[in-house]
């Protein structure tokens, strides 16, 4: 069975998709003390702000509210990531946490792409880049390894 997704749909899900990078960024940033690897993930941000700011036209013409995804879900980050990080808080470990959540948003992403059979030709680039930008990051983290 096929399904298929509507623009409104997936510029909601390429959202959230961004903005939960953005907030697990933020949950872990002030706990890095490598300022080699605190690039890495302050570089990764720019990235998510650039592609937020792509999906501003896009979440105004389908009438999507790019709002963050609000102060329970940073605080739940914040838990979850000062729990992970009690026993263990070296480069290798906050490189292996950021690469899980940078796989499960590509996992996320690539079911975008194969699900969408819109006509917005303006979409599909942006799910790409971000992909693109995802496999960079990968590669930045493997390093810490």
């Amino acid at each position: 069975m096929v399904i298929t997704m509507e623009e409104k749909e997936i510029i909601l899900k390429l959202h959230q998709n961004v903005e939960m990078g953005v907030v697990g960024i933020e949950s872990i940033k002030d706990k890095i003390v490598s300022h080699d690897l605190l690039e890495v993930v302050l570089k990764q941000k720019k990235q998510y702000d650039s592609i937020k700011h792509a999906l501003k036209p896009l979440c105004k013409k389908y009438g999507v509210e790019d709002k963050d995804l609000g102060a329970f879900v940073q605080m739940e980050s914040d838990m979850m990531v000062n729990m992970k990080m009690m026993m263990d808080n070296t480069d290798e470990h906050i490189a292996k946490m950021m690469m899980e959540g940078t796989n499960k948003g590509l996992v996320q992403l690539e079911q975008l792409k194969n699900h969408y059979k819109g006509k917005d030709k303006k979409i599909i680039p942006i799910i790409d880049n971000l992909i693109t930008y995802e496999h960079k990051n990968l590669d930045e983290f493997k390093k810490y390894l």
